[in-house]
């Protein structure tokens, strides 16, 4: 969401001293500088007054904040007040190792993927949530949701049914299990069974209407499933008839996994449940 030019308000004088920065109760600098980093990464663009309002961080804090990681690279300040993702924060996240490998693998097999006209990405669980590491986009499907790197997915996404196939608990969750909203237990198991068999899963426009989704697991050297190959295509017609092209790429990026030295090494985080 881009918003209108703000002015640097509310800040208590010297925004650019060296004075210090006062911690929000229950909360220390560091976590609030990272929660401002991550609801840019999510929205690209914003204002003062708006991340100061996502974030919970009193406004005068929020600008502070904004003033040094500015400093540093980490944050870039626009004319008119907006800020977004600064260069540093862009290398850095180039040099992880997972997403390194991964795109090598995934290059080729996502173009070829990406020429039936459909987005072609590459996803893996981060915690709790699913994330985009690279991919070839649809200017159809951008017009809906951009599938850029770094993008987390809606829950109960076909790419994260996938994703769970490696995880034995996840067929049978326990109470304290944290399910997707809109799915009990029996049906967020049943999806997962069913994806196994299949070595697919599909997604009718239940996470991001009006796109579908059909996703395939990709595995690591040791067999692990650690990512998933998928396309999201604008309605569910065509589902059907992307899944073998699916399997397919999925199958073919494991294989080019098991020639990229050091890959099992690399990939075993995203291994683990």
């Amino acid at each position: 969401m881009v918003i209108g030019p703000e002015e640097a308000g509310g800040s208590t004088g010297g925004c650019g001293h060296a004075g210090g920065i006062e911690a929000v109760p229950g909360r220390g600098v560091l976590h609030g500088a990272f929660a401002v980093v991550e609801e840019l990464a999510r929205v690209e663009e914003a204002g003062l007054t708006q991340l100061a309002l996502a974030t919970g961080l009193p406004k005068a804090t929020a600008h502070r904040l904004l003033v040094r990681l500015t400093d540093l690279g980490v944050v870039h300040r626009e004319h008119g007040g907006r800020y977004r993702i600064g260069t540093r924060m862009f290398r850095w996240g180039q040099r992880w190792t997972p997403a390194q490998v991964l795109s090598t693998a995934a290059v080729q097999p996502l173009r070829r993927l990406a020429a039936a006209g459909c987005s072609a990405t590459i996803v893996v669980r981060d915690g709790g949530d699913v994330i985009v590491v690279a991919g070839i986009g649809d200017p159809a499907v951008e017009e809906v949701f951009r599938m850029r790197p770094g993008v987390v997915l809606p829950a109960a996404s076909a790419a994260e049914v996938v994703l769970s196939v490696g995880d034995p608990a996840a067929l049978r969750p326990d109470p304290g299990w944290s399910l997707p909203e809109g799915h009990s237990r029996a049906e967020w198991a049943r999806r997962i069974g069913e994806a196994r068999e299949r070595r697919l899963a599909f997604d009718f426009e239940a996470a991001l209407p009006p796109l579908g989704c059909v996703a395939a697991p990709v595995r690591a050297p040791t067999g692990a499933v650690v990512a998933a190959a998928a396309v999201v295509v604008v309605g569910t017609e065509r589902l059907p008839l992307l899944a073998d092209a699916v399997r397919d790429t999925a199958a073919c990026i494991s294989a080019n996994l098991a020639r990229v030295p050091g890959a099992g090494r690399a990939l075993s985080l995203l291994a683990e449940p």
